[in-house]
């Protein structure tokens, strides 16, 4: 089989349906979809249980976070090329240009395409190692530069962009690269895990690609509440990958970002109890940069 599509779902029923379409109607070619549900509490099984009986579907009695949901669907799967799929996406265009460009480069490890919004906005989804710089101003992580400011890249179907990494909500890879990796680190639950995919690849001389002449949208996204969630990421990854004194550098960096963030939304702030609340995320990253 070409493709295995996994998806990791957690509460998402109310994206299922859209998204299962979309791969129906852009996806012609043989392939097989895969959704890992972590223990969610609607009525996601039931409603692919009855609607999309052709679907793998696996039931994890707990949340196993991103990574190690990817882990256990693509365990499951049988492609050649595996797609990693966010539940709350839609693909716009077929993906056959793309598996055609990984066919023809031998040396592309993954590849992710342009990423658009609810109002059909450009939104950003690939960019740069996650140096000290970057990380006290975190949109500085993002490719800006050239064709990625606005995403008006020259029509030339056969072209592709390198870059450091490709954001987890659409990634296309090799089998045989995820296998060699032995797939997403599982200690990330949420946050970084792509990045951290990325850097590997790359350390096996493979390329990490930007094909913008494919399109999908995504709904979600980065939200506010889940700051910590990133603060962790960006930890593990610097653990696993740099020396004890550029991780005391990058404490001491994040340390700087989130008090900055803790003051600014104080400032904003009217009421004691919506200080609190909007500050709860940084307070727990700095729990986590302590730990």
């Amino acid at each position: 089989m070409k493709l295995s599509i996994i998806i990791v779902n957690y509460n998402g029923r109310h994206f299922l349906d859209g998204c299962l379409k979309s791969i129906e109607k852009h996806i012609t070619f043989p392939h097989e979809i895969i959704i890992v549900d972590n223990n969610s509490s609607d009525d996601s099984v039931q409603f692919i249980n009855n609607k999309y009986p052709n679907v793998s579907l696996i039931e994890s009695k707990q949340n196993l976070g991103f990574a190690q949901g990817n882990n256990l669907g693509v365990s499951r799967s049988m492609g050649e090329y595996i797609l990693l799929l966010n539940n709350d996406t839609l693909l716009l265009s077929s993906i056959t240009p793309v598996l055609s460009i990984a066919e023809k480069n031998s040396k592309i490890g993954l590849i992710g395409i342009k990423m658009i919004g609810v109002n059909n906005e450009y939104r950003y989804s690939t960019g740069h190692y996650p140096n000290l710089i970057r990380l006290l101003k975190f949109s500085l992580l993002y490719r800006k530069d050239g064709y990625f400011q606005k995403g008006n890249f020259p029509q030339d179907e056969n072209k592709y962009y390198c870059t450091d990494w490709i954001e987890g909500s659409w990634m296309l890879t090799k089998r045989k690269i995820w296998d060699e990796l032995g797939g997403m680190d599982k200690d990330y639950f949420m946050y970084v895990e792509d990045v951290d995919l990325c850097w590997r690849i790359k350390k096996l001389k493979y390329k990490i690609v930007f094909y913008p002449y494919a399109s999908y949208l995504h709904y979600g996204g980065y939200g506010e509440s889940r700051f910590h969630l990133l603060i962790a990421g960006f930890l593990k990854f610097h653990r696993k990958h740099s020396s004890n004194f550029y991780q005391l550098l990058l404490k001491i960096v994040l340390l700087i970002g989130i008090t900055g963030r803790l003051s600014m939304n104080t400032l904003l702030s009217l009421r004691c109890k919506e200080s609190f609340k909007k500050n709860l995320p940084y307070i727990v990253s700095i729990k986590e940069v302590f730990k």
